[in-house]
């Protein structure tokens, strides 16, 4: 017989021989049980895996039927203090189909912790919910808990979110008096890390009926001579932006004219720079963008050696135009004896952050800018090849020039300081 055939019939062996001692030594309830898990073991398992269902989440699923009985006093409860995040999802998920009569009796239940729901880390979901599916009695029940509690809720990680939604369900005459909390402490909440969600859904409000309450003109008073601080902060960057976006011309004037006279100091900011980069790209007035580009210009040496303010001058590069990157190839290439022994542009090229700058001149300028600086670096390539960071720009200029001529005979064009595409 074969190796094969043996190992088969000892296998039957083996296996007829535990069956029998199993059916001798053991009683017959529990060999059943042992023949049932030795032939049928991956049965058992999946048998046992079914049994470990989480009988809680069996109970929140009947529960959904309109006939059962809820006690929806102890689910705030095991929300507010167990934290428990299946009783809000099932509360949740009760509003949408329950009956008037009971949506009412959940609302009761909330109502008597609403502060305490809007506050916690799943029960402002189920606040939220009921500001979207209440009737408008209900909803302005839970602004009168609201009330009174406003800066505390904003500055609050979850309460935050329910004043954002308050400020999308509530009439205009409820918005104007949760925002009139908001104005007592202006400066405080204007860059707080969870407030400033608040505010950025402030500004975006149209009001249609009721006059809006002037909010700008609170907000121009507390931070008069602050703006250039705010947009230097995280969250106040934003909030810059935000109501650049959705303000008036009259009531952001004051902030953009602060940040054109400060554009230097806020361009340096890791957050202040993309306040610089929106007004370059989207401030409404031509002569507003003109001044920015200007400053730029007239900065840009130090912007461009700048690890921040380097990300202001690459963005005004790629939506100047031509015409922009022809006057700033002019300014950072023009020789200025008497401060400086040797042009900008090499300065520029041997920084850490500016040689980036410089690289996407030569990438992205026509190709007459493009010879042309290459052609300036040229004469610097000693200096550049012994910096750490000129190296990259060096070898950036060779590949650029190897396919073009090179001549040192002196022309009358020799000395131009730019070039035209």
């Amino acid at each position: 017989m074969s190796n094969c055939s043996l190992e088969v019939s000892f296998s039957i062996y083996a296996r007829s021989l535990l069956v029998l001692c199993l059916t001798i030594f053991l009683p017959q309830k529990t060999c059943s049980s042992s023949l049932s898990s030795v032939s049928n073991h991956s049965t058992s398992t999946q048998t046992a895996s079914e049994r470990k269902i989480n009988p809680s989440t069996v109970e929140y699923r009947r529960m959904l039927d309109k006939n059962v009985n809820v006690d929806w006093g102890m689910l705030v409860d095991r929300i507010t203090k167990e934290t428990d995040q299946q009783a809000s999802i099932f509360m949740q998920q009760k509003l949408k189909c329950a009956t008037t009569e009971q949506k009412q009796l959940i609302f009761k239940a909330t109502l008597e912790q609403a502060y305490e729901l809007m506050t916690n880390r799943f029960g402002n979901f189920l606040i939220q919910r009921q500001l979207e599916l209440g009737t408008p009695e209900q909803i302005e029940a839970l602004v009168q808990k609201m009330k009174g509690h406003i800066l505390e809720l904003t500055c609050e990680p979850f309460g935050c979110h329910v004043v954002q939604r308050a400020l999308d369900c509530v009439d205009e005459t409820s918005k104007a008096s949760l925002v009139s909390e908001l104005l007592v402490r202006i400066p405080e909440t204007i860059t707080h890390k969870y407030a400033c969600h608040v505010w950025q859904k402030v500004f975006e409000i149209r009001w249609q009926h009721a006059p809006p309450p002037p909010i700008m003109k609170h907000i121009h008073q507390a931070l008069e001579h602050q703006w250039d601080r705010v947009a230097l902060d995280e969250t106040g960057s934003l909030v810059i932006q935000n109501i650049f976006e959705n303000m008036t011309e009259a009531d952001k004037r004051p902030i953009l004219n602060e940040v054109l006279n400060n554009i230097v100091p806020i361009a340096k900011g890791q957050w202040g720079n993309w306040v610089v980069q929106h007004v370059l790209e989207h401030a409404e007035k031509s002569h507003d963008r003109e001044k920015a580009f200007q400053i730029v210009i007239d900065e840009s040496v130090q912007l461009s050696m700048d690890q921040f303010a380097s990300k202001v001058v690459e963005k005004a590069l790629r939506i100047g135009g031509q015409q922009f990157m022809k006057k700033f190839i002019q300014y950072i290439s023009s020789n200025n004896a008497n401060s400086r022994p040797r042009m900008a542009l090499i300065d520029i090229a041997s920084d850490q952050y500016g040689n980036y700058v410089v690289q996407w001149l030569i990438n992205n300028a026509c190709e007459d800018q493009k010879v042309f600086i290459c052609r300036l670096i040229k004469r610097h390539m000693v200096s550049l090849r012994g910096s750490k960071y000129g190296q990259r720009v060096a070898f950036l200029v060779d590949k650029v020039l190897r396919n073009h001529e090179i001549t040192t005979y002196p022309t009358a064009t020799g000395n131009s300081n730019g070039a035209s595409c």
